[in-house]
C-alpha cells in the first residue's frame, strides 16, 4: 500500500478525521510486517498514539507497539489489553451471562466426545478471533460436524490462532445486531438510542482503553453479546465517519 495515503477503507475516516483537526500520522502496513516502521509525518515524543488498521494478531500486535515506543511515543492499547479484547476465551469468563456459553478446545481435540453431553440445540464454531465465512459458514446441528469446520477455517484463514471455541447457538432476529464502542470507559453508540445494559456491564468489566462491542436480539427478546473487539481494528459497520471521530476526539 502507499504510505502516504490511507487505505481506501480507511479514507473517509481519516479525511473526516484531518479536517477536525486531530494528529495524524500514517505508516506502511507491509513494511511493518518487514521489520520496518516509519511513521509519516513523525510521532511526537510523549504522544499517546491510538491505531487505526488492519487487524493484527495478538503475537504480532507487541511488534506495533514496540515500534511506537522506540520512537518514544506511548501506545494508547497496551498488548495485553489488546489480547484481552481480540481472544474470545480472555473476555468470554468476565461477560458470561450476557453471552453464549462456550467451551474452548485444541484444534485436535475430540470435539464430538467433548461436545456429546451439552444438550446444545447447535454449534457455532470459531477460533480465538474468527468464523467461517465462507458458504458452509460457522453452523454446526451436531459435535460430529465440528470438526469439519475447523479444517476448513484452518485451510482459508491460513491457521487456526489461538485454539477452537464452541459457542452454544443461540437464534438471533435478522437485522438487530449493533456495533458500540467503549473509550476510556465510556459506552459510545452509532446513534443516539439508549445505550443497551449488556454493554455497560462490558464498559465497566473489560479493562482495555478501546475496544468494541456487538449486542443482537435473541429469539426471546433477550439482548446478547455476541463479539468484543479491540477497538483499533474493529470497523465502524453502521457508524457515520463524523460520530465515530468525534468519539476518538473526545479522549
Amino acid at each position: 500500500s502507499n504510505a502516504k495515503l490511507p487505505d481506501d477503507l480507511f479514507a473517509e475516516e481519516f479525511n473526516t478525521a484531518s479536517s477536525m483537526g486531530l494528529s495524524l500520522s500514517l505508516f506502511s502496513f507491509e513494511d511493518l510486517a518487514a521489520g520496518t516502521f516509519r511513521a509519516r509525518p513523525a510521532l511526537a515524543a510523549g504522544e499517546q498514539v491510538l491505531y487505526r488498521g488492519w487487524m493484527l494478531a495478538a503475537d504480532r500486535y507487541p511488534t506495533l507497539a514496540s515500534a511506537i515506543r522506540a520512537q518514544c511515543a506511548c501506545p494508547f492499547t497496551r498488548p495485553d489489553q489488546y489480547t484481552l479484547c481480540h481472544h474470545l476465551p480472555q473476555w468470554y469468563p468476565i461477560l458470561a451471562e450476557w453471552t453464549p456459553p462456550t467451551k474452548v478446545l485444541a484444534p485436535g481435540d475430540d470435539f464430538a466426545t467433548a461436545l456429546r453431553d451439552t444438550g446444545w440445540p447447535g454449534f457455532f464454531v470459531k477460533d480465538f478471533v474468527k468464523s467461517l465465512t465462507t458458504t458452509r459458514g460457522s453452523l454446526a446441528d451436531t459435535p460430529e460436524e465440528i470438526a469439519a469446520i475447523v479444517s476448513q477455517i484452518e485451510r482459508y484463514r491460513g491457521g487456526i490462532e489461538g485454539g477452537v471455541c464452541i459457542r452454544r447457538r443461540e437464534e438471533f432476529v435478522e437485522g438487530t445486531e449493533q456495533r458500540f464502542f467503549v473509550l476510556n470507559g465510556k459506552p459510545f453508540g452509532g446513534s443516539d438510542d439508549a445505550i443497551p445494559e449488556a454493554v455497560s456491564a462490558a464498559a465497566q468489566r473489560i479493562g482495555s482503553p478501546f475496544f468494541s462491542v456487538d449486542v443482537a436480539e435473541r429469539s426471546d427478546g433477550a439482548l446478547r453479546i455476541v463479539e468484543i473487539g479491540d477497538g483499533q481494528v474493529s470497523d465502524r459497520k453502521h457508524w457515520p465517519a463524523e460520530r465515530f471521530v468525534r468519539m476518538l476526539a473526545s479522549v
